[in-house]
């Protein structure tokens, strides 16, 4: 089974994500997944279709920015966008740690009966500590974020099927969220926590929710 990543650098959201998913590598290695990992300067729109074109990935995992349309890679140039080259996710499970692609990407492709489109409908927010920016792994603040949004692609990894995933990633966020509001440590645990509920409340999985990787 093959799985495509791509992970931009530009700016310190994307290396938080990008770092992040090193986490979810890792895993999909041990499963027995042969990994494409576009990182950095490869996660552009040439390399990404010549590498789905040739492999045909069983699933997808875009990290970067986006809007209602697209999803993004290294400095912020369109990897997919509806309308364009959308198409080129079709027959695969996509998850797209993205803001708002989920709401005109998402539904343009899964139009084809045979794709998965985990994503957002709105932005995906985080919180971070400025004091972690050259070690975002290490970030206590991030970790609920990065950790709720990765139950997507370790569920699918351990063979759950798509619907199951998102319901996994969205009980993490809310796990998480009651964790930070009953917390009076923090004086910022509470905007903490109101931000993986909307990120809980906006994730969407759309098309064949009974997709699923044969692991």
């Amino acid at each position: 089974m093959k799985m495509i990543v791509t992970r931009p650098q530009h700016d310190v959201i994307t290396k938080y994500l990008s770092v992040w998913t090193e986490e979810v590598i890792n895993f999909a290695k041990e499963k027995g997944i042969e990994v494409f990992d576009l990182i950095k300067e490869k996660a552009n729109k040439k390399d990404f279709c010549r590498r789905v074109k040739k492999l045909q990935p069983d699933m997808i995992f875009l990290n970067g920015h986006g809007d209602d349309n697209c999803v993004t890679g290294h400095d912020d140039q369109e990897i997919v966008r509806a309308g364009d080259n959308h198409n080129i996710l079709y027959g695969a499970i996509t998850y797209a740690l993205s803001c708002n692609s989920g709401k005109i990407l998402g539904p343009k492709v899964t139009k084809n009966k045979a794709t998965t489109y985990i994503g957002y409908e709105d932005k995906f927010i985080f919180v971070s500590d400025r004091n972690y920016m050259h070690s975002p792994i290490d970030d206590p603040r991030a970790r609920p974020f990065m950790e709720a949004s990765n139950q997507v692609m370790i569920s699918l990894l351990k063979g759950h099927r798509a619907g199951e995933a998102s319901k996994k990633s969205k009980n993490k966020f809310k796990e998480h969220f009651m964790k930070l509001s009953s917390s009076q440590a923090d004086p910022d645990s509470l905007q903490a926590a109101q931000c993986l509920w909307w990120n809980m409340r906006n994730q969407v999985c759309l098309g064949n929710l009974d997709a699923k990787l044969n692991v």
